[in-house]
């Protein structure tokens, strides 16, 4: 494949389109030394803001997240948002093929020319979102099946998890670092569901491996971190053919748009179906009218979908 030569590793666009119990968090004291770390400063680097960069820069929690990983020599690794390459010369260590993405070019060169002696690791300049993982994966020589870790944006971390879940091959495992609130919609749980964890529970299973405070990053975020992670199933967990995947989505995309109301009030007016109706098909699916989208496991949406199907055709037509 071509390589710009403004951008050294750089796949060219698309033309086209210990065991812990599952919601077990460990925590852990950590002691950062607040001087910015001295290898990000022998490289010049400053965080960019527009990025959402936050370095990670613990030693010790670098290395528990590439042991949660669970990689060895041999394995494939996609590695999103390399940054300094902190959890890269982790990942690297285990010998590993690791195929490390950032989008900062200057940066993904320091990277890239900093741990070079690593055979085994690939440095790729690109945006992640403009690319299958399978199509880095392949630029870098290497292949499915793999595992994807990162240290992800903030602000990015919902469509990358969703590109990762939905992609083809999907990784057999994934093992992100994101905003504690988010990783704990990711989780879900019984009355705690969310358009996320019912997203994620399609593709696989997630479970809160640990926190991570502000003070292990250069700059600190404002936020709390969590370190999630989703072993992907092989088959989606609803008996659905793919191309009504979409249509099942829009159900939740419908339930969720209004939260706090009952759902007996919220489809009617989102799928434009009367509320006489859907009270029958509620009824139908074997639901409580007064119940909210929160309270809904999976399997009733499964439920559900096919009696929306039956009873309203057209009404989940994605427009």
């Amino acid at each position: 494949m071509p390589r710009r030569t403004n951008a050294p590793n750089r796949p060219k666009r698309r033309s086209s389109s210990a065991a812990r119990r599952p919601g077990a968090v460990k925590k852990r004291p950590v002691e950062v030394d607040l001087d910015v770390p001295e290898y990000l400063k022998r490289l010049g680097v400053a965080p960019r803001k527009a990025l959402g960069q936050h370095f990670l820069a613990n030693e010790m929690i670098l290395s528990d997240i590439a042991a949660a990983a669970g990689v060895a020599e041999g394995d494939t690794v996609l590695e999103i948002g390399a940054g300094p390459g902190g959890l890269t010369e982790e990942l690297a260590k285990t010998g590993a093929n690791v195929v490390a993405v950032e989008i900062d070019e200057e940066l993904a060169g320091s990277t890239r020319e900093r741990l070079s002696k690593y055979d085994k690791l690939q440095v790729l300049a690109a945006d992640m979102l403009d690319f299958e993982p399978i199509e880095l994966l392949h630029e870098a020589g290497a292949d499915a099946p793999y595992v994807a870790v990162g240290n992800l944006p903030y602000y990015i971390t919902q469509p990358i998890v969703r590109m990762l879940l939905e992609s083809e091959p999907r990784p057999t495992r994934i093992v992100v670092l994101v905003q504690r609130e988010v990783a704990q919609r990711m989780v879900g749980g019984p009355g705690r569901s969310s358009l996320l964890s019912l997203s994620v529970e399609v593709y696989g299973v997630a479970r809160l491996l640990f926190d991570v405070p502000p003070n292990a990053f250069w700059p600190p975020p404002k936020v709390q971190s969590a370190l999630v992670e989703i072993v992907t199933r092989d088959e989606p967990a609803i008996d659905l053919p793919p191309d009504e995947l979409e249509s099942f989505f829009h159900l939740l995309r419908a339930g969720f748009a209004q939260p706090r109301k009952q759902i007996h009030n919220v489809f009617p007016e989102e799928l434009g179906v009367p509320p006489e109706s859907f009270e029958r098909t509620l009824e139908i699916a074997g639901l409580d009218p007064v119940a909210r989208a929160q309270h809904l496991a999976l399997a009733d949406w499964e439920r559900l979908y096919h009696t929306v199907v039956e009873r309203h055709p057209g009404a989940l037509d994605v427009k």
